[in-house]
């Protein structure tokens, strides 16, 4: 039994999230799907990030194990003529035998993208959260600071979150902006369901005047839900990188 890892981007918008549920549409189901056809027997694989309906992904990683004869450029290739259009298998390599796409992760990459500007755009609809309103760029970036440490992100997690504990190391938060996109990126050793939807919803609030900076470190502080801001939808958000 030989094990591969690859790394994917997709457009989530068709997908019922990264996890199999039956009867309904996702990354993992339609990947060991044509995983099956190509080996001939059933295939499990494991991402890096179960990510939510609609939102999606760069650089998910996922790792299988199966008995087959291919070569990773061939067992790409294979992979990308079987998927759909809009899942693509960017790499593919063969690791050791203990490589595990979630356990071995050290930390993950999203961003959450803002199109701030007073119309909306039809191509990027489906990628980033139309914002009419101005916003205060430098508020952020004093807000976005506060999360960066180790914490117990309680107020930023949905409730339907099952996560053992809520406390999780974040290692970079800040603003990016290119012209009328506004990136919003955080690296962190785990998140929390829904966790970047709330923060940034959170801080959108404080680049509209709502709130100021010091009110997402009491919020962090509190530990309660009900003193974080809205949760945002997933079509702004993307899985950038996987680091290993």
């Amino acid at each position: 039994m030989r094990r591969f890892k690859l790394v994917l981007e997709y457009e989530g918008t068709a997908y019922h999230g990264w996890q199999v549920q039956p009867g309904l549409p996702t990354i993992q189901g339609v990947l060991q799907a044509a995983l099956t056809r190509i080996a001939g027997v059933p295939v499990q694989v494991t991402g890096a990030g179960r990510t939510d309906a609609g939102v999606h992904a760069l650089g998910q990683v996922a790792s299988l194990a199966a008995d087959l004869r291919l070569d990773s450029l061939t067992l790409r290739n294979a992979l990308n003529a079987s998927l759909p259009r809009d899942i693509v298998v960017c790499h593919a390599e063969e690791v050791p035998p203990d490589f595990d796409a979630r356990r071995s992760a050290r930390s993950k990459t999203y961003r959450y993208t803002l199109l701030r500007r007073d119309y909306p755009s039809a191509w990027l609809a489906r990628h980033t959260l139309f914002v009419p309103h101005p916003l205060d760029p430098d508020a952020m970036a004093r807000a976005a600071r506060v999360l960066v440490g180790t914490h117990d992100f309680s107020a930023f997690r949905a409730a339907s979150c099952t996560a053992r504990t809520p406390v999780r190391t974040v290692l970079d938060a800040s603003w990016r902006l290119a012209e009328d996109l506004w990136h919003f990126e955080i690296t962190a050793n785990g998140f929390l369901q829904h966790m970047v939807r709330i923060l940034v919803g959170t801080l959108l609030e404080v680049g509209r005047g709502r709130r100021d900076p010091a009110e997402v470190e009491a919020a962090l502080a509190s530990r309660d839900r009900r003193r974080a801001g809205k949760t945002l939808p997933p079509h702004g958000l993307c899985l950038v990188e996987v680091q290993y």
